[in-house]
């Protein structure tokens, strides 16, 4: 017995999955530079939600050197850059698991938003 099953794909042209909740998410947010809770100017992801709240996602900053680099990416130009998803051990952008392209979308907005922030740093 052979049992065909048809699927009509309505998403065409569109990403789907964590990849499309990301851009989503883009869509509606703008990177800023403001102070961190440490005092320091950080690189933040400032998102416009649809109920109107505003949220600021911590994305990079200078390593201080007394800050522990623990919960962060520490690249070789020492800044301190946030992971893309949440581990076991905590920390992380986003707490959800994130397809492997979704992964990779972040990580490019993370160092993208790292050499911006880099820019303004060194141009003070």
């Amino acid at each position: 017995m052979k049992t065909n099953v048809e699927i009509k794909i309505e998403c065409k042209g569109e990403a789907v999955g964590t990849l499309g909740w990301f851009n989503s998410i883009m869509n509606k947010s703008e990177f800023i530079i403001k102070n961190s809770n440490t005092g320091s100017p950080a690189i933040f992801l400032k998102t416009n939600e649809d109920d109107g709240k505003v949220t600021y996602k911590f994305l990079c900053k200078k390593w201080d050197k007394k800050t522990d680099p623990f919960w962060y990416k520490l690249t070789s130009d020492e800044y301190l850059c946030e992971v893309a998803e949440s581990s076991l051990d905590g920390g992380g952008l986003f707490n959800v698991p994130l397809t492997p392209a979704c992964k990779q979308a972040v990580e490019d907005m993370i160092t993208t938003a790292k050499e911006i922030f880099k820019e303004w740093w060194e141009s003070q």
